[in-house]
Parts: structure tokens; C-alpha cells; sequence
């Protein structure tokens, strides 16, 4: 299989959205995780519920952005490929003795004879 489009990209998408993740958790959900170890129940539940939120969001964004970026419809929807066209093939030598112009001189030899 030939690959078409450099592999660069994809990694640098990839590393982007390690460090989106990262930025996340260690923003939000780890400090989310200490404060919710002296809430009562119903912050719990709270906090469990946006932090499921943000991780959802987060998620699909870059599922999303990342099928942008891969195009999958190019494997199942090919685009349509041009006609074949025959290539026509020309006798080289044949065309050569159509387009060679006798010399004067040959010319009269040539008529003369006939």
C-alpha cells in the first residue's frame, strides 16, 4: 500500500492531543478528584457528572477533529477515475517517409526516369 500523505502530520496531531488530555487531567479531574474526597454525596455526584462532561467533550472533539484529518470517506467513497483512454500507437517509420522532403535534384532523376 502506497501511502499518499507524510506521516508528520498525523504525529503531530497525535502529540497535540496527548498534551490536550494531559492539560485536562492535570487541571481539572486530579483536582477534582482531591476536592471530592470531602464533599458530601450530592457534590460527588456533581463533580462526577462535569468531569464526565469535560472528559465526553474533550473526547469527541478530537475523534471528530482527528476523522476530519484522516478522511475515511476516501476508502469507502472512492472518487470516480477518469476513462481509460487507448493510446494510439504511430508507425515511426511511416510517418517519417510521409514528412521527408526529396531533394531538388532527386526529384528530376525521378522524373526523368519515369
Amino acid at each position: 500500500m502506497r501511502f499518499t500523505r507524510p506521516f508528520f502530520p498525523l504525529i503531530g496531531f497525535m502529540l497535540a492531543a496527548w498534551i490536550v488530555l494531559f492539560m485536562v487531567t492535570d487541571l481539572f479531574l486530579i483536582p477534582a478528584l482531591r476536592v471530592a474526597q470531602g464533599a458530601d454525596s450530592i457534590a460527588r455526584k456533581q463533580l462526577a457528572a462535569i468531569s464526565a462532561l469535560v472528559l465526553a467533550i474533550i473526547l469527541t472533539s478530537l475523534l471528530a477533529i482527528l476523522m476530519l484529518f484522516l478522511r475515511p470517506g476516501r476508502f469507502f467513497l472512492p472518487r470516480k477515475a477518469e476513462p481509460k483512454v487507448r493510446t494510439r500507437y504511430v508507425d515511426a517509420w511511416a510517418e517519417a517517409g510521409q514528412r521527408m522532403e526529396l531533394p531538388k535534384e532527386e526529384e528530376e532523376e525521378e522524373e526523368e526516369e519515369e
